[in-house]
């Protein structure tokens, strides 16, 4: 059996798929296996099967990231699970790193910092990745990035794994059913890279909106099921950080608009979400003008 079990998802294959794998294969623990789920993917990765049996594929027809995930974990031979979306990489020892965290059996979730790179693997910029707590996920204020998890199987078992029905965001989910049962541990040191192409998604996640709010208000029955005071202010909170529907339509168009290269419609779109709700887009914009979204990613 082997120390970590780490899931890769892949619907579109290529390259960045092989250099996910790469990082893999490049890592200083040496007891890993890799599960890599094609979903609804035709790569040919029997030349990886064939000189390392450490790493697995399993292929499905297209079921979405959720069901990869489950399916890739329901499979994994060790209780440790790491995560890699199949365009990133991982550095070499963040597998050493983290399962010298998890060895604390009150740490549920172990994330680290990460850092952006663009299509071509050159650093972009250093991540936000930070601490956070169940109340902070309460708050909308988590900074995470899901991909650099480590979690036990066992505990995904009993949190009943992904929900299948969340598009976006499935990764927050999880993670805010687990902090509120044990400690979320952050690793400071840059141990994952977080590509950035023009299919990611621009804006902080505008498509994720409603699967945001949808999730937080899971939160706010068990908050009052609870009688927890607390927990109902920081949720009540999250929810007021999330825009209207039609201010989320406009920001997916303005992310549509950006990925096609259509400054009218970029525009646009964000001069009618400035009139709906100010706040909210000059944050929203000021954000990604910091992240340098605006002048575009390879």
């Amino acid at each position: 059996m082997s120390e970590v079990s780490v899931i890769v998802p892949s619907f579109r294959g290529g390259k960045f798929l092989r250099e996910a794998i790469a990082s893999v294969r490049a890592q200083s623990l040496m007891d890993w296996e890799l599960i890599i789920v094609l979903d609804g993917c035709d790569e040919d990765l029997s030349d990886i099967e064939g000189v390392d049996s450490r790493v697995r594929v399993i292929r499905q027809d297209r079921r979405g990231v959720s069901i990869a995930r489950n399916v890739g974990i329901s499979h994994a031979r060790s209780d440790l699970i790491a995560l890699l979306d199949d365009d990133d990489r991982m550095l070499p020892n963040r597998l050493v790193a983290q399962s010298r965290e998890m060895r604390d059996e009150r740490v549920a979730i172990c994330h680290t910092q990460y850092r952006y790179i663009d299509g071509e693997g050159n650093v972009l910029r250093p991540g936000d990745a930070k601490a956070t707590t169940y109340i902070e996920f309460l708050r909308n204020e988590s900074k995470i990035l899901s991909a650099t998890a480590m979690f036990r199987k066992r505990t995904f078992q009993e949190m009943g794994g992904y929900n299948s029905l969340i598009p976006f965001g499935e990764g927050q989910d999880f993670f805010q059913r687990v902090s509120r049962e044990g400690e979320v541990r952050f690793i400071p040191e840059v141990l994952y890279e977080y590509r950035q192409h023009e299919s990611n998604v621009w804006l902080g996640g505008a498509s994720g909106y409603e699967e945001t709010a949808w999730v937080l208000r899971q939160h706010l029955f068990a908050a009052r099921a609870r009688k927890d005071e607390l927990s109902l202010r920081a949720v009540r909170y999250g929810l007021s950080t999330i825009p209207p529907r039609r201010v989320s339509g406009l920001l997916r168009a303005a992310s549509r608009s950006r990925a096609q290269h259509r400054v009218g419609g970029l525009v646009g779109a964000l001069l009618l979400s400035t009139l709906l709700a100010p706040v909210f887009t000059a944050r929203a914009t000021y954000r990604e003008l910091k992240r340098g979204g605006l002048r575009g990613r390879s």
